[in-house]
């Protein structure tokens, strides 16, 4: 396993930081920022999510830390060949906008690795971009 860091660009967000973060705390809204093009049979329920992204094996996603307004962290679950942390990051006062960011960390098979490396980096940016824009 290689273990890889992808992150996302910083991007100035549309709505206050407060917002923007407990919009993305509650696992009903996560699917608005995934890319719909990609994602399939998205679940949630309580404090995880799963979905299927097209040419990926289903995912699983867990909230395992929130620090309001600075960060929320995921981690997949069940996956045997695939095990990331997902980390939303927001910089700013909390009753203004901001910035907010995506990033991924995780352990790969170094061959899986380069295929998955650019759809990884797309997933990223396309949620870093996604949730920026949104106007709560």
């Amino acid at each position: 396993m290689a273990a890889f860091t992808i992150e996302g660009e910083s991007k100035t967000t549309s709505s206050q930081i407060k917002k923007l973060y407990e919009f993305f705390s509650d696992f009903k809204n996560f699917e608005a920022i995934l890319p719909a093009d990609k994602v399939e049979n998205f679940q949630y329920s309580g404090d995880q999510c799963s979905f299927n992204i097209r040419g990926i094996t289903p995912l699983t996603i867990k909230m395992i830390e929130k620090k309001p307004y600075e960060h929320i962290l995921f981690s997949s679950e069940g996956l045997s060949k695939f095990n990331f942390q997902l980390k939303a990051s927001f910089s700013g006062n909390p009753e203004d906008t901001g910035n907010c960011k995506i990033d991924l960390h995780g352990d790969l098979n170094p061959f899986i690795k380069a295929m998955a490396e650019k759809p990884l980096k797309n997933l990223v940016d396309t949620m870093t971009l996604k949730l920026s824009e949104l106007k709560l």
